[in-house]
């Protein structure tokens, strides 16, 4: 089995994000990248360069410097701007996106260095945080001080967001060590399908291994500290989990019925592959129903689809008010308040 001489920015990124992934791509495995996934890389290349293009314009060429191997003496010769900085520390060979030099008494002079992080995303994920406590505690070993902040260039907009970082980074630190027991293990972290599988090239591998072992995870919203609370019980599949349902009868003095989900009916649904439904649903009766679907762009951060199905009368109409770009949201919202209080009396299901 071929393993990478080096942990590398990659590799780190994906550990944080999906521990099963960055051992896969320790070991040199590759997988088939989704158009999707390679959309979101070719957002994150704009941001950078856009990002990178910012702060050249802004400041004296000679102040902002690339690709340098990250030294104290380096950075003791002052810089404003490192981008693309190359780090080496034990195992670790990363190629950070960026620092930036801020006040603030170090081992360097009267100045220190913060992290600068680019991300496709128009909101920050706590990953990305955390990926920049990362950096700041490598950061903090060449500069004799731990950064109290970090800075996220993000979304089309290519904003730059200042990020409060943590004074405590025992968890940082923990997840360091833990990489490099990674790459010395003889066995892999378990695997668990979780919300980044959308975006990974590892996620069909990952699905059809997790069909043969009838993995807990294809539950999906089911986290990993419930996957691990299964497992003390005994419980390591799905159909295990199944056969723990027991349904159970509305008490007379309920006022309401549950909404708490059931992890072991789903499990039953899907061992059964079939559709349960536990009780009697109540639903509301108009002589118009309107089914309501509406889409958006979360990266742009706007509706730009509102759909209607319209069944007044047995009649069946379709509707859909699209928007192509932000400033006629309001313009969609606007149609579709007018086409739905065109009845007097109606449900909306959404």
């Amino acid at each position: 089995m071929y393993m990478n001489a080096k942990i590398t920015q990659d590799i780190l990124e994906s550990y944080v994000f999906c521990k099963y992934k960055g051992y896969l791509q320790w070991t040199g495995e590759h997988g088939q990248l989704s158009n999707y996934a390679m959309f979101l890389t070719q957002s994150r290349d704009e941001v950078r360069h856009t990002a990178m293009a910012k702060m050249l314009a802004q400041h004296h060429q000679d102040r902002v410097v690339r690709g340098l191997l990250l030294t104290t003496a380096v950075l003791r010769q002052g810089p404003l701007f490192v981008l693309e900085a190359r780090v080496e520390d034990g195992p670790f060979y990363l190629t950070l996106d960026g620092l930036k030099q801020v006040p603030g008494v170090s081992t360097l002079g009267a100045f220190h260095y913060i992290p600068m992080l680019f991300a496709e995303g128009r909101q920050i994920r706590g990953e990305q945080r955390f990926l920049l406590e990362l950096y700041s505690l490598l950061l903090s070993r060449l500069q004799g001080r731990l950064p109290d902040s970090g800075i996220i260039w993000h979304g089309q907009a290519c904003q730059a967001t200042k990020v409060r970082l943590s004074s405590e980074l025992r968890r940082a630190a923990q997840c360091l060590r833990d990489v490099q027991e990674m790459a010395t293990a003889t066995t892999p972290p378990p695997l668990i399908l979780n919300t980044h599988c959308q975006v990974c090239e590892f996620r069909q591998r990952c699905h059809d291994q997790a069909m043969r072992e009838d993995h807990l995870s294809l539950l999906r919203g089911m986290s990993e500290k419930e996957i691990k609370h299964y497992n003390k019980k005994g419980i390591f599949t799905i159909t295990q989990l199944a056969h723990t349902f027991r349904p159970r009868r509305q008490g007379k003095r309920a006022t309401s019925p549950t909404q708490r989900h059931n992890q072991a009916l789903q499990a039953l649904a899907i061992r059964d592959q079939r559709i349960y439904v536990h009780g009697t649903p109540q639903l509301p009766h108009g002589p118009v129903r309107i089914y309501l679907d509406i889409e958006s762009n979360p990266e742009a951060g706007f509706v730009y689809l509102i759909g209607l199905i319209t069944v007044a009368h047995g009649v069946e109409t379709a509707s859909s008010f699209w928007a192509d770009h932000q400033d006629q949201e309001l313009d969609i919202f606007e149609q579709f308040v007018s086409a739905v209080t065109r009845h007097a009396n109606f449900v909306v299901f959404c």
